[in-house]
This record gives structure tokens, sequence and C-alpha cells, in this order.
């Protein structure tokens, strides 16, 4: 049986790069070539309040809720400062020779902000993975960005949250395949989860997914050409929250996440415009919001039925292309919808009573040679308020934080 199976993949294989291989044959380097870069990056930041984040407040989300003590004090109404050399990043990649008519490939790539606040200047894998590249396809298996995280997409900010909760962020173990004819390119992917994961009873875990037997579906279509990059895409998670009720009854319940994503780039002379929106369930594995909550729970056996809680998120980026002095605005908007059913019990989100969140961050960046030098005023506003049944906000209250940075960047 190993063997039969083992015969069927490499002549599924040897039939796709049959099919994807042009008449035209690929150039190659003869011998493998390996090559080394990355960054250090030096950061200075002041936030003017206390604020939900990560990386001890290097990873900055949204500001916190409002806190009051004995005599009406907002606790959270308080400033804090940090430095940081944790994102100094190293990359490595790999070039061989052909394998099935495809030019190879593999990437290792690490920084040093570990992959909590426990182990902040640890050395953590960011990518890690194997390409097979044909002229109108190529596979890729290992880890990378999420394909909702698209990197043609990836905002000039200076904060290490890549514009997060509205641009999503997440790298995840995977295979994709990618398709090309002409302008356009066909990609399925099949993810998993390793540092980002969803919420649920034991607090956040890749078991949730696990689970479910099933992995993480995404299929996108894109438009490609020199000054253009544009697409939409549907993406498909199976969330299974536990094995086994409280009553010890075995379960299967889980929820179905739907989340859609269109996103556009243009290049012109003087500027770069990015934007992305997307409607989404159960992307908190993205630094977004969402989750889900709890519908109905058997008073026999403790049984539970589950609905997403849906939100909805965009963002916009411009860019100006200078050689020397660059400037970049982003800004971004997320809003909670609530679910479609009433939320009866526990919802595994972060954060549901908020009702909308938004940013805006202008950035400066000087560059001469390998050096950049960058300081960036972000504005984060947060709306908190009460929730009814269906976990909507209401009788919203904002708070807002104020983060100044600076960087100094050296790229190798």
């Amino acid at each position: 049986m190993k063997f039969s199976i083992t015969a069927f993949f490499l002549l599924s294989l040897n039939l796709f790069s049959a099919y994807c291989q042009d008449v035209q044959p690929i150039a190659i380097p003869v011998k493998p070539a390996i090559t080394w870069s990355g960054f250090v990056k030096a950061e200075a930041l002041y936030d003017t309040r206390q604020i939900v984040e990560a990386r001890e407040g290097y990873l900055l989300l949204y500001p916190k809720n409002v806190l009051l003590d004995k005599n009406g004090k907002d606790i959270n109404a308080h400033g804090s400062f940090n430095q940081y050399a944790m994102s100094a990043r190293l990359t490595v990649k790999a070039i061989g020779p052909d394998i099935l008519g495809a030019k190879a490939s593999a990437l290792i790539e690490g920084d040093f902000t570990g992959a909590s606040n426990l182990e902040n200047n640890s050395f953590r894998l960011r990518h890690a993975y194997l390409k097979l590249k044909w002229a109108h396809a190529s596979i890729l298996a290992g880890q990378y960005w999420h394909p909702i995280d698209i990197p043609e997409m990836i905002p000039n900010v200076l904060s290490l949250n890549t514009g997060a909760p509205f641009h999503p962020f997440s790298r995840q173990p995977q295979i994709r395949i990618d398709v090309s004819k002409g302008k356009i390119n066909t990609m399925l992917a099949l993810t998993s989860q390793r540092d980002y994961m969803n919420s649920g009873p034991a607090g956040a875990s890749t078991a949730y997914l696990r689970n479910s037997a099933i992995p993480n579906l995404h299929a996108q279509i894109q438009y490609i050409n020199s000054n253009i990059f544009a697409g939409v895409g549907f993406d498909y998670k199976h969330i299974h929250p536990r094995l086994v009720t409280d009553s010890l009854y075995a379960t299967i319940a889980a929820v179905n996440c739907l989340s859609y994503t269109a996103f556009f780039m243009a290049k012109t002379k003087p500027l770069i415009i990015k934007m992305q929106w997307i409607y989404g369930q159960g992307l908190n594995d993205h630094l977004l919001m969402g989750g889900y909550g709890i519908t109905h729970i058997d008073p026999l056996t403790n049984q539970h039925e589950y609905a997403p809680l849906n939100y909805l998120s965009g963002w916009l980026n411009l860019q100006t292309t200078g050689k020397t002095w660059q400037g970049s605005l982003f800004a971004g908007y997320t809003g909670g919808l609530g679910a479609k059913d009433e939320i009866t019990g526990a919802v595994y989100t972060r954060d549901a009573d908020i009702a909308y969140v938004y940013r805006v961050a202008p950035m400066l960046s000087y560059i001469t040679g390998k050096l950049i030098l960058a300081v960036e005023f972000e504005m984060t506003t947060a709306a908190y308020g009460k929730t009814d049944s269906h976990y909507k906000v209401y009788d919203e209250l904002p708070v807002t934080n104020t983060r100044i940075s600076f960087s100094a960047g050296y790229f190798f």
C-alpha cells in the first residue's frame, strides 16, 4: 500500500510538472547558490495610554478600555516608553538545480521577537518553505504568510503590527498551488495553525482546527501586470472547540467560518496605492477582531451549538516613491456586525465589547544607502460599549492612544 501511494504521488507530480512546463526552458544556475540577507533595526516608541499588545508593547492592537479607580480616575490613561532591537532578521535562500523541470528553491527566515512575551529576544521561525516553480505554476510547502495575508499587499508602516487589526497578520504551515495564465493567477491553499491560533474553551490553541480534521481552505484569483495587482479571495475554516462535554459526552459540535476579501494595488511614479477589504468570521488567528459564541446548551448532555461573530474591516495605504525621502499614510477601520444567531453562552474572541476601531498613521522615512531612518505618528481609537444578545455593541465610548515611533534600520 505504501508503494502504491508513493507511486501515485510521483506520477501525479510528474503529470502536473508536464502540464506546467512551457516550450521554452527555464534558466537556472548549474550549481546550488545560497544567499543571506536581513536587517538590524533599533526602535523607540512612546504611547499616551495603556494598550492591548504583545511583545512588551512592541506590537500594538488598540488602546485599553477605561478602568476607573475608587476616585474615578482612569488607571489606563497612563503613558509608557520602551526601546527594542528584537525585530532583527536573518534570511537564507537556496536555489538549486531543476527538479521535475521546475526551478527549485528553499527559504528559512527568522527574527528575535520570540513566540510570546515570555520569549522576547529569542530566535523564532518566521518562514520555512520549499518551492518548485514551472513556467505557469508553482507549488509551495512549508510555513509562509497565510494566503489572506498577501505579501504584495503588506502596508508600508513602521509599526510591528503591519496594520493589524485591519490588515491581517498570520504565518501558517501550508501547501499552496499557484497556476497562472497570462495576467491571471489562480491559487489554492490548505493551511494549518502554529504561532497564530483561534480562541476556545481552553484558551488560544491550535487544537480547535486540528480536531476538525479539515485544513483551513483558501482560494484566490489575482490579476497581475506591471502596474496593477488586484484580486478576490475566499476562506473556509471549520473549528471544533472541544471533544467532550462537561457531562462527559463525546461531542462533534463545530462552527463554520467563512471569510471574503478583495484587494487592489496600483503603482505610479509618484505614488503606490494599496487597499484591502475583508468580511470575516473567526479571523482572530490573524490578529483581527472576530471569534464565535455559544448559541445553545443542551441541559442534559451539555452539548453546545455555536455561531461566528461577523466583522468588517478595510484599510488604505498611500506611499510616495522618492529615492531619499518617502512619505506614507495608513488608514484603517474595523467594526463588529454581531452574530446571526442569539448568543446564550460564552464567547471566544478578542474584546467582543468593541464596536469599532480606527487608525490613522502617517510616516516619514529618510533613505541613504542601506540605512533607513523613520518616524511614525500612529493614532488608534477603540470604541468600547455594551453588548446585546447577538453581541452587537451599543452605547459605545471611544478611547484613543497616540504612539510616536522612531526607527533606525540597516539592511544587508
